[in-house]
């Protein structure tokens, strides 16, 4: 991979791009190579200051704007952001490691997003009530909740925080937005071509920091409203402790060990490609990947022969040099750890390795965090891989006898964000899928994440909802005014 030059980028704060107030940064590596890609400025508590006074000023304009004006100011910038989306989709193949084409069409999904929501705008309606006494007059409307805390994962770091950004800019918030430190840039430069593209100043703010520190003091912060995350449900739990004083609002997307079921008169086809993708796809780094694969009993060989051909067909490398390329590196040695742990401690207790297991071979994978896809067979749900959330290319494939075991198997997790289910029959696919603890269900596809359609987990999967037009509501606050006529 060649750099032609590091990327250093300072915070943006009330429309501006600064350093921190110490000047310290952080240091940012390949996950491809290793090599130095660039650093940005660590931002101070005195920092967030700053952006909380920028976000609360600005927040007085924005708000008095009506929805239709908003809609017009987000459009204008987002069809800015996406003449940057070479250099966007650059820096974040750079720094996550996912293929370029990938990580530019994310950045282009990401202001489809925008103006999802931008177009919810004006369509958020309050209403009249009928009264006791004709001498009063009540109605109620929706106002937004003031300064949103935005903290962001790095799997999908300009997407995910599309979604929380979207209703929060369409409901009249402003924000700050906290990206992980290991994938900034992306997040970094897509609010400042936000703002570039003609969103005011301080409407919306990027600070990079810890999540120990700067994210804890954004969410204890008193004149943060909200806090908006994405992340594993430990970090969930926490953010509800610490916010639970304040009794802030908060929006929890979380981790996930979804469940792909295929039954006998499913298209067997069908089922190997959609599972393939959504297992594999980012090297597993996605909530909704398919972690554990419950397939009917006689149907097991040809599932696997077939998930087999397209595991061993997907091409490894470095995205940037070749942008087509099917997986790039995972974003972290973490995450290659994790992996290995898991297909070990399947292995140990009695499972098959159908494919993959470690790292591919060659000189142009020797530095980079690379891990083939991985398929288990014969696994059992005392093993990690089929308890707990992978977050990488390794799904577990068991068998089952009737769909009443597949259904107990699937629902044995403390999560609930996505369930699959392969199926031609629609007694089964209804049965099923109102069987499934799982805030989505996708029937004979993977295209679980669409605007229109909610995305709420269930148990530790999440809190709140994120996607379709309610979730602009989790933004807005209602308000009841009651009139006595004179």
């Amino acid at each position: 991979m060649l750099i032609e030059a590091p990327i250093h980028l300072d915070l943006h704060l009330n429309g501006r791009s600064q350093p921190s107030s110490d000047g310290s940064r952080i240091e940012l590596h390949s996950p491809a190579t290793g090599e130095l890609i660039g650093s940005v400025s660590r931002a101070t508590e005195g920092d967030l200051e700053t952006a909380v006074a920028a976000a609360k000023d600005a927040f007085r304009s924005w708000s008095a704007l009506t929805a239709y004006q908003r809609e017009s100011t987000i459009r204008k910038a987002t069809a800015f952001v996406r003449t940057q989306a070479d250099v966007l989709g650059r820096w974040m193949a750079l720094e996550q490691g996912k293929p370029l084409a990938q990580s530019r069409s994310e950045i282009i999904g990401a202001c489809d997003t925008l103006d999802y929501y931008a177009a919810e705008a004006p369509r958020v309606e309050g209403w009249t009530n009928p009264t006791e006494d004709r001498a009063y007059r009540s109605w109620v409307n929706w106002q937004p909740v003031g300064v949103c805390g935005l903290i962001t994962p790095w799997n999908y770091p300009v997407s995910l925080l599309s979604w929380k950004l979207g209703p929060a800019l369409a409901s009249g918030c402003t924000v700050i937005v906290k990206p992980t430190t290991v994938t900034p840039l992306s997040p970094l430069g897509f609010c400042a071509a936000l703002t570039q593209g003609g969103i005011p100043a301080g409407v919306v703010n990027c600070l990079t920091g810890s999540g120990a520190i700067l994210g804890e003091a954004l969410i204890r912060h008193p004149q943060v409203a909200k806090i908006a995350m994405t992340g594993s449900s430990e970090t969930g739990k926490r953010i509800l402790s610490l916010a639970a004083p304040f009794l802030k609002k908060v929006s929890l997307e979380l981790g996930g060990q979804c469940p792909a079921i295929v039954a006998a008169d499913a298209d067997i086809e069908l089922a190997a490609k959609t599972i393939a993708y959504k297992a594999f796809r980012n090297c597993g780094q996605s909530c909704s990947s398919v972690n554990r694969v419950f397939v009917q009993t006689g149907f097991q060989s040809d599932l696997l022969a077939r998930l087999k051909g397209l595991a061993e067909k997907m091409s490894l490398g470095d995205g940037l040099t070749n942008p087509q390329v099917d997986l790039g590196p995972m974003a972290s040695a973490e995450g290659v750890k994790t992996c290995r742990d898991h297909v070990a401690d399947a292995l140990a207790r009695g499972a098959s390795l159908v494919t993959g297991g470690g790292a591919p071979e060659g000189t142009e994978f020797a530095r980079g965090n690379f891990y083939l896809p991985t398929i288990l067979s014969g696994c059992t749900p005392d093993m990690k891989v089929m308890r707990e959330e992978t977050f990488g290319p390794v799904v577990g494939v068991a068998a089952f006898d009737c769909l009443e075991d597949a259904i107990r198997l699937a629902n044995e997790t403390p999560y609930g964000l996505v369930a699959y289910l392969f199926t031609r029959d629609f007694n089964q696919t209804v049965r099923v899928s109102e069987a499934l603890e799982a805030g989505t269900v996708c029937v004979n596809h993977g295209a679980v994440n669409t605007n229109y359609g909610p995305y709420a987990g269930w148990k530790d999967s999440g809190y709140g909802l994120e996607l379709s037009r309610r979730a602009i509501f989790e933004y807005l606050k209602p308000k009841h005014v009651k009139v006595a006529l004179s």
